[in-house]
């Protein structure tokens, strides 16, 4: 079943099916850390798009130039496309259906390829590694390396960005020291990190990172996010993120 979600942003809606893999509080954290980096004009690319969640809540906080998304789930892919029409952004935005993995061989609109052309890069990747063999399922694919690896996140980053490009992620804190070895091995050299908690006292559950294509080595630990209060409602900074009037 679909439905239209309202972004809570500049009027700006997204379809979404309700038996596929809907965005969750990551993604909108993952927008909220990006969107400082983009620039007016800027070129913007999601990888793992899924329904294109981030780019279209980067297009809606941004005056970026230029939002592509690449979704390797047709369907996804084209419901992405449809919330592109949606929000009357066909100018700026492009959802490809591809796999990241052949990146080198994909192309935008007028027959460009990807390479060296964004100024940045985010990614909402899945964040589990497993033996699982079922990849005609939606959600498993979303949530697990069936289709790619981190490496190959990594990797079609690396390609796509421009030098001093900046690379923007969301993922799991046990995976951390993982996750920044591979951006290395790739060129992309971690500068901002910010641990996600539900509750002050609580361990991690997600982090943020920020990494620069042929960056020098310097890495900031910013404040950490919290995202409930003890009476379990949001704290004043993630209504400020998901744009929630304050009483």
């Amino acid at each position: 079943m679909e439905r239209i979600d309202d972004l809570q942003c500049k009027g700006y809606r997204i379809i979404q099916d309700t038996e596929a893999f809907c965005y969750g509080i990551d993604a909108v954290l993952l927008s909220a850390f990006a969107k400082g980096a983009v620039k007016k004009g800027n070129a913007v690319l999601d990888l793992c798009s899924g329904n294109g969640i981030v780019p279209l809540l980067l297009a809606a906080k941004t005056e970026a130039g230029k939002l592509v998304g690449i979704e390797i789930q047709e369907e996804a892919a084209s419901l992405a496309r449809r919330s592109v029409t949606l929000n009357q952004e066909e100018e700026r935005m492009e959802m490809l259906t591809g796999d990241l993995c052949q990146i080198e061989e994909l192309r935008m609109k007028g027959g460009e390829r990807l390479a060296h052309r964004f100024q940045v890069v985010t990614a909402n990747p899945p964040y589990m590694q497993s033996d699982l063999q079922n990849p005609d399922s939606k959600k498993l694919i979303a949530r697990h390396e069936i289709l790619c690896r981190f490496q190959d996140v990594a990797k079609a980053a690396s390609f796509a960005l421009d030098s001093r490009g900046k690379f923007f992620i969301v993922h799991r804190p046990k995976r951390m020291a993982e996750i920044i070895s591979i951006l290395r091995e790739n060129k992309l050299e971690p500068k901002r990190l910010q641990m996600v908690h539900s509750y002050l006292n609580g361990e991690a559950k997600l982090f943020l990172i920020e990494a620069g294509k042929d960056a020098g080595v310097e890495l900031r630990i910013l404040p950490p996010l919290v995202i409930y209060r003890e009476d379990g409602e949001y704290t004043d900074e993630l209504k400020e993120i998901y744009g929630i009037a304050y009483p």
